[in-house]
């Protein structure tokens, strides 16, 4: 779907993205962060048991309109279709979050692939935790900074591509791998469903909620709510009741529940 230029307006002013618009990689730089910052990651409607629909309508009414946020799916799909209306190159790839060397994870991550006039790009707007707050120039071992974090691509026999990340102080760890094949948006329903409704989906049993600033990954995991800086750590807090829930969701998050 192609975005009229109101709607796009309307996206834009929601991100609170003031720059001027160019095909480039700097572009992609600013709308990444400004995505982060202004959309969450949640999966309450998941814990409600309200369907998620992931057409590009659905979408912007639910993430623009209605003020709220979504997971990968949901949110690299209506990601998607802004970049497409800019008029960016952009290619949806599937792929795997790697927890550790032990054990291979089904494809259940969307991830953009975005060609400019100044190269290849990776842009995701779809990760909970500390993750890229800026587009990465798909380049193998170049390492880049994201002003948090250091990130770098290698080729992986298996993986295809590995996205690597080093936080401060810490060794470099695996974010998850991807392969180049196009994704359609139908190729998404099923993950997505199995996200939505499996007993063993990550998603079904616990509040999981996310949003950056320049520095800080706000988080609400269950009843807990984190301020993760500088690769720790630096604040929890631990809410009391559904109204200390709903007013956290609605200070830092910018979500606000109907009922």
């Amino acid at each position: 779907m192609i975005f009229t230029q109101e709607q796009i307006d309307i996206y834009l002013s929601k991100i609170k993205y003031k720059h001027k618009i160019e095909l480039n990689g700097k572009t992609l730089e600013q709308l990444q962060i400004s995505h982060l910052k202004n959309i969450p990651y949640e999966n309450l409607d998941i814990l409600n048991g309200v369907p998620i629909y992931l057409t590009p309508e659905a979408l912007f009414k639910k993430l623009i309109l209605s003020s709220r946020g979504g997971y990968c799916f949901e949110l690299n799909g209506l990601y998607s279709n802004l970049l497409k209306s800019l008029g960016f190159d952009v290619t949806n790839l599937a792929g795997r979050f790697i927890d550790d060397d032990t054990s291979i994870q089904m494809r259940r991550h969307r991830i953009l692939k975005v060609k400019t006039n100044d190269g290849i790009y990776i842009c995701d707007v779809g990760v909970r935790s500390e993750s890229p707050r800026i587009a990465l120039k798909q380049v193998h071992g170049l390492i880049q900074n994201d002003g948090v974090s250091e990130y770098k691509f290698e080729e992986d026999d298996f993986y295809g591509h590995i996205l690597w990340q080093k936080e401060r102080g810490k060794s470099w760890k695996k974010v998850y791998g991807f392969t180049d094949e196009p994704q359609q948006d139908i190729d998404y329903i099923m993950p997505s469903f199995f996200c939505e409704k499996h007993p063993d989906s990550p998603f079904v049993n616990i509040r999981k909620i996310s949003i950056f600033t320049d520095s800080v990954n706000i988080n609400l995991v269950g009843d807990t709510l984190k301020f993760y800086e500088n690769a720790k750590v630096t604040k929890r807090v631990d809410l009391q009741d559904e109204n200390e829930i709903r007013e956290t969701l609605d200070k830092y998050f910018g979500i606000r529940l109907n009922n």
